[in-house]
């Protein structure tokens, strides 16, 4: 089964289970901003041993209970993770959270002994890679047509420090 792993909007971990709504949230906004082709299918992935979906809500935003803020899938072998899948909700976008997500989960990767992370990006999804660059991914390879025809996928890896 997937760790799952639930932050604040400050990103401290909260310890206690997601509320079921969340997984709901996080299937719509799935279908909300990925192409059908892309979308995420988290009732078998989430399955996985390997896989571990990071969410951060909002806690004070509603009297309905909590809010998806944002979400990130990765998966990991023993030393090398695989971002698949990232995800902020629209009211929180640039506000650096994205960049605060991905670099506090990179650090814990690190501490239970990851040394790289990758990924595949739509080289036409500038903001995403943007991001990926200013957090320190680079370029390692294309594919052609990955994403459909005419779509190259960017191949991105983040070199972690190694800490003894």
């Amino acid at each position: 089964m997937a760790q799952w792993t639930l932050w604040s909007l400050g990103l401290q971990e909260l310890h206690k289970p997601a509320p079921p709504a969340i997984l709901d949230q996080i299937k719509h906004a799935e279908k909300k901003h990925f192409p059908r082709k892309e979308v995420f299918d988290f009732d078998s992935e989430l399955r996985k041993q390997n896989v571990e979906l990071i969410v951060v809500i909002d806690t004070a935003e509603s009297n309905c209970g909590p809010i998806l803020a944002a979400y990130a899938v990765y998966a990991r072998t023993s030393k090398v993770a695989l971002l698949h899948k990232i995800c902020v909700a629209e009211k929180y976008r640039r506000q650096g959270l994205a960049t605060r997500l991905l670099v506090e989960q990179h650090r814990r990767l690190q501490l239970r002994g990851c040394n790289r992370v990758q990924l595949w990006v739509d080289e036409q999804r500038l903001p995403a890679k943007q991001l990926y660059e200013n957090i320190g991914f680079v370029e390692v390879g294309r594919v052609e047509d990955y994403y459909g025809p005419n779509r190259k996928a960017m191949h991105m890896m983040l070199y972690l420090p190694y800490e003894s």
